[in-house]
């Protein structure tokens, strides 16, 4: 199967789309925060059958995140992850070119790499020691002739759909029937260029066990009503209550949003001068959330395990390595916050949301002006399961 891997063009200047949201700003003295009132059917998030399909008609025919690029940022480096029931391997092999495949050994279905991250230019499975290289290939295995007939070209790992844009390697979860990758190398893989996410340095990564619905995990960052409210003590400060600038990207949702410092007078078509004074965010459908900081970008990759389990992969990625103790420190700083804001507030909440909704005292969740995306994403996962009907 053919892969592809676009060339970034890093670019400081905004792109169009970027650009029109951050114009739509108004002052911080003239934000008026919208008014809405809708609902969303509590049983979407505790519904197994509805979880199922998901899996099946979203996760596995719609192009799903991996990983990003800096994971495995030079050749001959592969990483493994687990998604929507599909155990995958990415690798890069030595002419830099990004692949994925099912991590699964072709001789007894053995999960192939056992560990998350690796830097060798084979991969060993771990049970019979049938070897493969990064391109998929079986290049050898103990004892050929017990298998009278086996040819190894035969029996390569099985390749999934695999698209790296925007500094993103995105999959497709059925082999059989790659996704449409349109609209995740277009206009979504230009404004990323703009933040140079292909060239950024993972900085480190964390992997959080949620037990909550993997939708609620969603909508914590969907909502900006609860960000000076449940971060009071922690990212309150960076922020204030804003009246978001939201369009789509096809299925994917892009924010513009206010920081304290915000001035219309100092608006300009240059990202680097435009991060210390707002935020742009990106919900990518159906599981990437994307937050850009004056410092380095947040990715978290979104994985549901069962109705009411969810893993959630974050990486917190800067321009350049630290170049001194001092940088480093503060670098270790930001990233041990957001592990407690993610872990002791954003997950925390979602947990007891979880379990207030499974106790079935609500039949309704109420949504206000300020959790209006939560609406937006909610209907973009009913309609791809309308669609794949």
């Amino acid at each position: 199967m053919e892969q592809v891997t676009e060339k970034p063009v890093h670019r400081d200047v905004l792109t169009k789309g970027q650009q029109a949201l951050l114009n739509a700003m108004p002052e911080l003295a003239a934000i008026r925060l919208p008014q809405m009132r809708d609902t969303v059917e509590a049983s979407v998030y505790v519904d197994p059958a509805r979880f199922d399909a998901e899996l099946q008609r979203v996760y596995r025919r719609t192009p799903i995140i991996a990983a990003p690029s800096a994971l495995i940022a030079n050749p001959r480096e592969h990483a493994a992850v687990d998604i929507a029931g599909m155990p995958v391997l990415v690798t890069r092999t030595k002419d830099g070119a990004a692949h994925a495949f099912a991590n699964v050994c072709r001789h007894r279905g053995m999960k192939l790499c056992q560990s998350d991250r690796a830097t060798t230019g084979r991969l060993v499975c771990p049970y019979h020691a049938w070897t493969y290289d990064l391109d998929g290939k079986l290049i050898g295995l103990p004892r050929p002739e017990i298998f009278p007939g086996l040819e190894k070209k035969d029996l390569g790992l099985k390749e999934l759909p695999c698209v790296e844009a925007g500094g993103l390697i995105w999959v497709g979860l059925d082999a059989d029937n790659p996704p449409d990758f349109s609209s995740v190398t277009g206009e979504l893989a230009a404004d990323f260029d703009v933040f140079n996410m292909k060239n950024l340095f993972l900085y480190d990564k964390a992997t959080f066990k949620v037990n909550a619905n993997w939708k609620l995990i969603m909508d914590s960052m969907l909502d900006s009503y609860h960000v000076t409210r449940l971060h009071k003590d922690s990212l309150a400060q960076f922020g204030v209550d804003s009246e978001n600038m939201i369009d789509r990207i096809g299925p994917h949702i892009r924010n513009a949003a206010h920081r304290g410092n915000f001035e219309r007078a100092g608006i300009t078509d240059r990202f680097a001068e435009m991060r210390k004074m707002m935020v742009f965010s990106y919900v990518t459908f159906p599981n990437g959330i994307i937050v850009v900081s004056p410092h380095y970008i947040s990715l978290g990759v979104v994985r549901p395990v069962a109705t009411d389990k969810t893993e959630v992969d974050y990486y917190q990625l800067y321009d350049a390595p630290p170049r001194d103790e001092r940088i480093a420190g503060k670098m270790r700083e930001a990233f041990d916050l957001m592990e407690q804001v993610f872990a002791k507030e954003d997950y925390w909440a979602a947990e007891q949301c979880d379990k207030g909704l499974r106790s079935g005292a609500i039949k309704e969740v109420l949504l206000g002006g300020m959790e209006v995306q939560i609406r937006m994403f909610q209907d973009a996962v009913t309609a791809a399961l309308e669609a794949a009907k």
